[in-house]
């Protein structure tokens, strides 16, 4: 049985070559040691999930921000010694860039709670382990054998309502990332997807309740530096800087599920417009058209693992744009030598997509089939 982390999947979806490098032959580059995109994604989760086990069955939003900014800081500073030695010996950069980190950590915390604090959806688990919450989850091979997606949730969000459990699935980003329907249907960016309908298969089991997949979100995790003209109020700076943290991502096409996800009147985080009182945007996909992207992401995840399992290493890195390439930030380019349309070396090129034109596209595949 084959089993497959989100960060395998991503990888092999974005070259076959540079998978085999990394998971095959587990080549290394070197790398200078620094306090980076991987480990500052690390740092803002165990604050995270540990603010969020000291306020207990309260919860998160019935804390004070005062209480709230002592747990960030206490869990920051915990961090600091037991993680990174302390100070000690840390560069004046290093400690710069980890200040400025914390700063943002406590802005996330609060922001958090923010949002927690106008929604019916309450986290259900911070770092959940999918190997153990979804044990049975798997996905029957042609050729036998099974292949499962592993990894690990940020946080799984739920709401109860009419006998059911609505399923919400949460990932904080520190970089720039963003949701993409396009991704997905190329098969990058499934992670959460992938954690949303494996729960929602086996969520009976796990919560005690029938579950529905009602959506998935991109959190920024960051404190961006806001560039702005000098005589902006602090209000005005203010609302920018709540801008740049809506989400983005998929979430059901249900007004009931979406007040509940943010109460009227509060502040707009989620990527959904509201006109004459019906939700609106891109961001929005019915039940039915859920359950397609469900089919899809299992029959993408079933190819991958034949080719896989086949050992398929050409070099097929996929192509945006100049800025947007698997090549471009590779570790094994100098391996690799890759040259376009030369002894087997094909770029997959991959136009970006409105989310219109993916759902059409995906429901053609599928009458085809």
């Amino acid at each position: 049985n084959l089993r497959l982390s989100a960060s395998r999947i991503e990888s092999f979806a974005r070259c076959r070559f540079s998978y085999f490098m990394s998971y095959g032959l587990k080549a290394r580059p070197r790398v200078r040691a620094e306090f980076k995109a991987p480990e500052a994604g690390t740092f803002v989760h165990y604050v995270l999930q540990h603010v969020a086990a000291s306020a207990g069955e309260v919860g998160i939003s019935a804390l004070s921000d005062g209480r709230l900014r002592e747990l960030a800081q206490q869990f920051t500073q915990q961090y600091l010694d037991e993680k990174l030695g302390g100070r000690e010996g840390k560069s004046a950069r290093f400690i710069y860039l980890f200040e400025r980190l914390a700063v943002s950590v406590e802005r996330i915390v609060l922001d958090m709670a923010g949002e927690l604090r106008c929604s019916d959806f309450k986290p259900l688990d911070f770092e959940l382990d999918l190997s153990g919450a979804a044990p049975g989850a798997g996905l029957a091979l042609p050729g036998g054998g099974s292949v499962r997606a592993v990894g690990i949730a940020d946080r799984v969000d739920g709401w109860v309502h009419n006998g059911r459990l609505y399923l919400r699935v949460v990932d904080y980003k520190t970089g720039r990332r963003s949701f993409s329907l396009s991704d997905v249907y190329y098969g990058l960016g499934m992670q959460m997807l992938l954690y949303l309908f494996t729960l929602a298969g086996a969520g009976e089991e796990r919560y005690g309740i029938e579950t529905i997949p009602a959506g998935v979100l991109y959190i920024p995790a960051r404190d961006d530096i806001i560039s702005a003209e000098s005589d902006m109020t602090d209000e005005e700076l203010e609302q920018k800087r709540r801008d740049g943290l809506v989400r983005s991502g998929l979430l059901l096409d249900d007004a009931g599920v979406l007040r509940a996800m943010e109460h009227e009147g509060s502040p707009a985080r989620l990527p959904v417009k509201w006109k004459g009182g019906e939700p609106t945007g891109e961001a929005l996909a019915s039940a039915e058209r859920l359950g397609l992207l469900a089919r899809r992401i299992e029959d993408t995840l079933r190819a991958m693992a034949g080719e896989i399992q086949s050992g398929s290493i050409v070099a097929d890195p996929c192509y945006k744009n100049a800025r947007d390439n698997a090549c471009l930030w590779c570790d094994y380019v100098s391996a690799c030598r890759f040259s376009d349309g030369e002894n087997g070396d094909a770029r997959r090129y991959l136009p970006s997509l409105r989310a219109s034109r993916v759902w059409e596209m995906m429901e053609g595949d599928e009458s085809d089939g």
